[in-house]
């Protein structure tokens, strides 16, 4: 049996900085239920929280943002985009292909291998030891060499 080839994707999309949890979560169901009709798959979510924008968007100058990378078919980012459109809180979206075409397992063992690889930079970053100091018996003796 061939496993299917399918397109991947990244999307950044922006919500106004007003917007309540609720309506927030509201895009994201939206998303999500496109992406179960069309048969995409999320790779990778990043949930970027509230920014300054580069420059004011409908008079706005921070908007929540929001990265995802997934894999789907071609039709995925259109039907993605027109149900995006409809929602008036989301500021500003913009869908990039990333690969045009990879197999769903290849995708997923990629973004594991990724995710590993910076769970372990957080580990390190989290056990970098501290500057050890100096005994406090070494500093008597080099002032008493000073003095001397």
């Amino acid at each position: 049996m061939s496993e299917k080839k399918l397109r991947r994707y990244e999307i950044t999309y922006l919500v106004q900085p007003e917007a309540t949890d609720e309506e927030r979560a509201k895009v994201e169901d939206r998303v999500a239920g496109v992406f179960s009709k069309m048969g995409a798959h999320v790779l990778r979510r990043e949930d970027w929280g509230k920014r300054k924008l580069a420059y004011e968007i409908r008079k706005y100058n921070k908007a929540y943002y929001t990265y995802l990378i997934f894999a789907g078919t071609a039709d995925v980012p259109a039907e993605l985009e027109r149900n995006l459109r409809l929602l008036d809180v989301v500021v500003r979206f913009m869908v990039i292909i990333l690969d045009r075409e990879i197999s769903l397992e290849a995708a997923k063992a990629e973004i594991a291998a990724e995710e590993e690889l910076r769970a372990q930079a957080r580990a390190r970053a989290q056990h970098v030891p501290k500057e050890e100091e100096e005994p406090a018996g070494d500093d008597e003796i080099v002032e008493e060499t000073d003095n001397a």
